[in-house]
């Protein structure tokens, strides 16, 4: 009788038969894996019943081998292997460092200032139609809240030197002011 390691030996030398392993169901189911043969296993028998019995059956449902196996080595050609992209470094952007927002700040400061003094009167009360309180009569500060009426005597009124100053005229300053500090502050 051959051993177990003989056998597994002979299945995979291919030197075994279906018929030599149906009787053993690790030997059969090794070579479902290995090959592809079904076979049923066998069912043993007791001898009082083998009067009607078959032994066991034998069936494949892969075509017939001799249990040979072919290896194939690398058949694909080897992928190049891709290089990761490797950008250039960024280069350093020069910074002035005040952030652009600083100049509108300025600009609305300079303008809310010279207004306070009158001197956007040149500029814009020539068009002044109607009223006592144009620019020409001395009101030369324009009232942020009534800039829409322009054209009359209320979009004007008395500049800083001559006492006039208005609520919007201080928030804006106010605001325009812890603004440009806040911007200057910061880098």
């Amino acid at each position: 009788m051959k051993s177990s390691r003989d056998r597994l030996q002979q299945l995979l030398d291919g030197d075994l038969s279906p018929e030599d392993i149906a009787d053993d169901p690790a030997l059969v189911t090794l070579a479902d894996r290995l090959y592809g043969i079904k076979i049923t296993p066998a069912r043993p028998v007791k001898a009082r019943d083998m009067v009607d019995a078959q032994v066991g059956s034998i069936t494949e449902v892969a075509p017939p081998t001799d249990m040979l196996i072919e290896v194939i080595g690398d058949l694909a050609p080897a992928a190049p292997l891709i290089e990761p992209l490797t950008l250039p470094p960024l280069a350093a952007v020069p910074s002035s460092g005040r952030h652009p927002a600083i100049y509108v700040v300025g600009l609305g400061l300079i303008v809310v200032l010279s207004n306070l003094f009158g001197l956007l009167s040149g500029l814009l009360g020539g068009n002044c139609l109607e009223g006592d309180l144009c620019p020409t009569t001395g009101s030369t500060r324009i009232n942020w809240l009534d800039v829409h009426n322009l054209d009359t005597g209320y979009g004007w009124s008395l500049p800083l030197q001559d006492g006039g100053y208005g609520l919007p005229d201080i928030v804006a300053v106010a605001v325009l002011t812890v603004t440009l500090v806040m911007f200057m502050r910061r880098k």
